[in-house]
């Protein structure tokens, strides 16, 4: 496939062209997309620790993919909450300690949930964990921090050692967390 073929698809992906010409680029400063954090995600941000806020900011810097924060500090009332949903199976969450953040990706300013824009995003935080020097994990390859691989390796790399273990990869796309 030809440079302006990959970057046509991206184009498209994204919905800018300057964003997808940039997502290849070999330039060796990381481009940067100009994504502001709105009010809610700046919110959402409040009480989380200072180095995942750090990263979360650098990361919305880097990403191709435009993003907000959905869920930073948690209480154990919305802990318990989220459980009896169905929507969290952990009793005690580091969205609790100001360990975690969701995100959600904007397409085009809508909101979308498909994988191929959290690996994107993932890989933005890569970038940023490692700039900073922060651990992350996330909640697409809980086996593979971030900082040690790229969101693309680590996923493919946990998606594999689950299968190849005979289990079920539990994918939580949108969640960022610095491991205990």
């Amino acid at each position: 496939m030809k440079f302006s073929s990959i970057e046509n698809k991206l184009t498209t992906m994204f919905g800018k062209k300057d964003n997808a010409s940039g997502y290849f680029s070999g330039d060796k400063t990381p481009k940067t997309y100009g994504w502001k954090f709105g009010k809610r995600s700046e919110m959402k941000m409040v009480g989380i620790e200072k180095r995942l806020e750090e990263v979360t900011r650098r990361a919305l810097e880097l990403s191709p993919v435009d993003f907000g924060v959905t869920c930073g500090l948690r209480t154990q009332h919305e802990q318990n909450q989220l459980r009896a949903q169905g929507k969290s199976q952990a009793k005690h969450s580091r969205h609790q300690d100001g360990m975690a953040v969701d995100v959600v990706a904007y397409i085009d300013g809508k909101v979308s949930w498909d994988l191929k824009h959290y690996v994107t995003i993932s890989d933005a935080f890569a970038k940023a964990c490692k700039e900073l020097d922060v651990p992350i994990r996330w909640g697409g390859a809980w086996t593979h921090n971030l900082n040690e691989h790229t969101g693309t390796e680590a996923h493919k790399a946990y998606v594999s050692l689950r299968k190849s273990q005979g289990r079920q990869p539990f994918i939580d796309g949108p969640h960022y967390e610095i491991p205990k």
